[in-house]
């Protein structure tokens, strides 16, 4: 049975609704019905090139918890995992786009400018640090090297490219 939620513009009314763009709870005199779902007052009223990319604070800080994640277990999978690995470049491009992926879910699959940035700014941390630990021999490898550097480059576009806007 689904939770009872409360109208996030009505905090007394209890409902079971919840907007199909942002994810808020809405109660019956709140809905919009539009031609893909339930929506709120708020993403009902624009146009759907009005709202791609276009984050509520809420979905900025999703976005941006996720990122730490994507660095915190982006380091050791990166500098014990992947640099052990053959074929470094397909498999960074890989969990770049995972990586990527996951950001953009996290912010409520609403790619733009801030998601981008979050994606590469938190792969390319990840990458950085793992080949900073590598030189230093914390962890197994050499560090930079020119296919680890291509890696992160690899893994740092395709973290983007999986925030792109549908």
């Amino acid at each position: 049975m689904a939770e009872t939620m409360h109208c996030y513009r009505h905090p007394r009314r209890e409902t079971r609704v919840s907007c199909a763009t942002c994810g808020r709870p809405i109660c019956t005199e709140c809905m919009r019905p539009t031609d893909v779902g339930i929506k709120c007052p708020d993403d009902a009223r624009l146009p759907r090139g009005a709202r791609a990319g276009v984050m509520k604070p809420r979905q900025i800080l999703y976005s941006l918890l996720a990122g730490v994640a994507v660095v915190l277990v982006g380091i050791p999978l990166v500098g014990y995992v992947i640099f052990s690995l053959p074929f470094q470049w397909l498999i960074s491009a890989a969990a770049g786009y995972g990586a990527g992926t996951f950001i953009y879910r996290a912010g409520g699959r609403n790619g733009g400018p801030i998601a981008i940035t979050i994606s590469v700014v938190a792969t390319a941390i990840a990458y950085l640090a793992a080949l900073g630990l590598a030189q230093q021999g914390v962890i197994p490898g050499g560090g930079a090297s020119l296919f680890e550097i291509i890696a992160m480059v690899f893994a740092v576009i395709t973290a983007g490219l999986a925030n792109r806007q549908l």
